[in-house]
């Protein structure tokens, strides 16, 4: 169950990516003119704007979402039974259901909102569900009695983790706000550099510890630094394309996703 559910959170992350940046006309034609024209439209405005595929996509989202939240239910009940003190899988499952509450209350008040911090909120708590979802794996898996128990490790993690999340924040609200397109200047976008400099200065050394200590993720997450550079590279050369940022906005997800399961080594 613990796999069916990261695969679907990762599924909603993806589908709800895909509304969010196409109704903000990434990739719309003609650039960057389409872009800039939505950037003051309601939500009630840019609505008869979307696509066939953007519907299909609101109605993959709820549909995924209600599997997710009902699966969570069960792994919690389960968990709950076999041991009503809580182990380590029903804290990681409670934690789960949590942030799913959460992102179910922050979608049916903001529905209608186009407020920043919405979308922000929205993407953190998709990214962070994603990440617990993989966690839970690890948790599950027959390797967990046999962790790592290296400090250095799980020290380097808390801090790649903690600037990660700092990065997702800071990309969405760059990219929530319409400055993407214009990043060439002011304290966010400095600020969203920088802190991308500080994660990989921090995810190289967090790598090169866990492949060290036989952790295989330490492997993964250094080929998806080097992954989410190239296409960091590749989306500051040209346009913003739609694939791109969905891709950008992947790879971030398994990027979090293996620095928390690090942390639980």
């Amino acid at each position: 169950m613990a796999w069916a559910c990261a695969v679907l959170v990762l599924a909603i992350t993806s589908l709800s990516a895909f509304i969010r940046l196409s109704r903000a006309g990434i990739g719309c034609e003609p650039w960057p003119q389409c872009h800039e024209q939505r950037t003051g439209m309601t939500v009630e405005q840019i609505a008869p704007l979307d696509t066939d595929a953007v519907h299909a996509a609101r109605i993959a989202h709820r549909i995924a979402a209600s599997v997710a939240l009902l699966l969570i239910i069960a792994m919690l009940v389960k968990a709950w039974a076999t041991s009503p003190t809580l182990s380590r899988q029903g804290r990681e499952v409670g934690a789960l259901l949590g942030v799913a509450l959460f992102l179910a209350v922050l979608g049916r008040l903001g529905a209608d909102s186009r407020s920043v911090w919405v979308a922000v909120g929205n993407l953190a708590g998709g990214l962070v569900m994603f990440a617990l979802s993989c966690r839970l794996v690890a948790v599950c898996s027959p390797a967990a009695a046999h962790r790592l128990g290296d400090t250095r490790v799980r020290a380097h993690a808390a801090v790649a983790l903690a600037l990660v999340l700092l990065q997702v924040v800071l990309g969405g609200v760059v990219s929530a706000s319409n400055a993407g397109s214009r990043c060439d200047a002011g304290w966010l976008c400095d600020a969203h550099w920088t802190s991308a400099a500080l994660a990989v200065a921090v995810l190289v050394p967090l790598a090169v510890l866990a492949w060290r200590a036989g952790a295989r993720a330490g492997i993964v997450v250094a080929l998806l630094v080097l992954l989410q550079a190239a296409i960091g590279v590749a989306m500051m050369s040209s346009a913003l394309a739609l694939p791109l940022a969905m891709a950008h906005n992947l790879v971030a997800a398994l990027l979090l996703a293996g620095v928390a399961v690090l942390l639980a080594a």
